[in-house]
């Protein structure tokens, strides 16, 4: 049974460098293929953080982003993230948060005890 433990790590060992190797390869060529199939118009992320939509797409490995209205710059294909979805809200964050004038504390602040060892409880 001692002899079978080394043979049994070694198969697993060499069973997950496969299997690792194969995932790797298939993400690489879903990245491939997602740089390679920009257009005009779309939104991206880059590796840098950055946002923005594509410009102009050469035929080389340069890819032209407007990052501000204006404002285009150039970057290589492969510094694509991520294509971001149409569905994506462009609204600016907290845009659906009520007003602080319209929030009404006064109730809620009755019903908690207080935290000062000196106020008198009514």
């Amino acid at each position: 049974m001692g002899n079978l433990i080394l043979p049994l790590m070694l198969l697993l060992m060499l069973g997950f460098m496969l299997f690792s190797v194969r995932n790797q390869k298939k993400r690489a060529a879903a990245m491939s293929e997602m740089q390679n199939s920009l257009e005009p118009g779309t939104r991206v992320q880059l590796i840098a953080g950055l946002f923005g939509t594509v410009a102009d797409v050469s035929e080389g490995d340069s890819v032209k982003i407007e990052i501000a209205p204006g404002v285009i710059t150039e970057w290589n294909r492969q510094a694509i993230r991520e294509i971001i979805s149409p569905d994506v809200d462009d609204a600016p964050l907290g845009a659906d948060a009520p007003d602080i004038e319209s929030i009404d504390d006064s109730e809620a602040d009755a019903d908690r005890p207080s935290l000062n060892p000196n106020d008198d409880e009514k």
